[in-house]
């Protein structure tokens, strides 16, 4: 059972783990963690089938885990007359595992940390039902890490990120007007690293990352929680877009999953599936398409999204795609679609600051009405965010 410790993804699954190693049986340690024995069950049979596919299966006489990002894709055993093992030969291959199975491990693991947790919020007494505030986060890059005299610029960890983001959205949350209705947009590479190997998934570049990714994932969580609950007191409705970046393609659909888990049961909360790379909504008259910009061009873009949305194209008079990727402002009107790249709050990190790359560092959010499209928009710098924190 020891052995199990090390697949443990979540502080739920050693906990579990742990107990029926203290107490002796799966029964007992139910008891101890007042939970249902069945749920525990589930983790530590998911938990044998991650161990089995990495290798290691002692009561099976599989002792030979495979390297981080491969699975066993076939074992042959020789054993002797005495029922000792003589010869072991692992085949070892990429994983690959089905998405949906992905994501259903996922929940299942996680949905007994979460439930019950969300404690909903008393809505604002006065909202105006014809404005949409959207606050639009660039590329974050949790779990990034720079250090300032290799780049010139700023310093970056996990808690610099959690504290910009975290005052940033609070402070145009004040600022903005009584909207009833709010977006929380996340353009894509919340994440700096989409796994544990700390590499990004196309390229195989080695990334500048600070801490565990069960650490970065968990305060990433933490923050995405906060802002949700902070824009719940200004505005009626939430929307939560988690657009999937090239940083973070995997990372980006368990925070979605997670904050879709965690807001299930709030009618005011709503969070958009975001198995596509293109994740949109309508407010009144106006269209907005999120994609995180990577591998496509803009001309490309207008294609696909009035080939796969044309019955939103055609009543939508205010048609907008945001964009992220670049971490600069870049706009760009083509065929009645206004394209818009954000700015960012992290600093860059050590390659892009090696390459000459730099831009301004800030947060917007933008107003919509729901007839007339932008009416208003609102920005906070990293200048302010740093006196503010000083």
């Amino acid at each position: 059972m020891k052995h199990l410790l090390e697949f443990c993804e979540l502080d739920v699954h050693r906990e579990a783990v742990e107990a029926v190693i203290k107490h002796g049986s799966r029964q007992k340690a139910a008891a101890a963690l007042k939970k249902n024995r069945r749920t525990i069950d589930k983790m530590i049979s998911r938990l044998e089938k991650i161990a089995a596919r990495a290798g290691v299966s002692p009561e099976h006489d599989l002792t030979h885990q495979v390297a981080p990002g491969f699975t066993a894709k076939r074992i042959s055993t020789a054993y002797k007359t005495d029922g000792t093992v003589a010869l072991q030969w692992v085949i070892q291959e990429q994983e690959k595992r089905a998405l949906d199975q992905i994501l259903e491990e996922f929940r299942e693991g996680l949905k007994d940390e979460i439930k019950g947790l969300h404690k909903p919020v008393n809505p604002p007494e006065s909202t105006d039902d014809k404005l949409m505030s959207c606050y639009i986060i660039g590329d974050h890059h949790f779990g990034m890490y720079a250090w300032s005299d290799e780049t010139g610029s700023d310093d970056y960890d996990t808690e610099i990120a959690e504290s910009l983001l975290s005052n940033a959205v609070d402070r145009l949350v004040s600022i903005s007007p009584n909207a009833r209705n709010g977006a929380l947009i996340n353009v894509g590479d919340l994440f700096h690293a989409n796994d544990t190997t700390s590499m990004t998934p196309a390229s195989k570049n080695l990334l500048d990352t600070d801490g565990r990714f069960g650490r970065v994932i968990r305060i990433a969580a933490r923050v995405m929680r906060r802002l949700v609950y902070r824009m719940l007191e200004k505005h009626e409705t939430v929307t939560i877009v988690n657009a999937r970046g090239n940083h973070d393609p995997d990372a980006a659909l368990w925070i979605n999953e997670m904050l879709l888990m965690y807001f299930e049961d709030d009618k005011r909360v709503r969070v958009l599936d975001n198995f596509n790379k293109f994740v949109y909504f309508t407010f009144g008259n106006n269209l907005v398409v999120t994609h995180h910009g990577d591998k496509i061009k803009r001309q490309q873009l207008y294609e696909a999204i009035t080939r796969n949305l044309r019955s939103e194209w055609g009543v939508c008079e205010h048609v907008y795609c945001w964009t992220g990727h670049i971490h600069h402002k870049e706009a760009e009107e083509i065929g009645g679609m206004l394209f818009e790249s954000w700015n960012v709050l992290p600093p860059p990190d050590a390659w892009h600051a090696a390459s000459g790359y730099g831009a301004d560092r800030s947060m917007s959010c933008v107003v919509l009405h729901q007839d007339h499209g932008e009416e208003a928009r609102l920005k906070v710098g990293i200048s302010r965010l740093k006196s503010e924190a000083a």
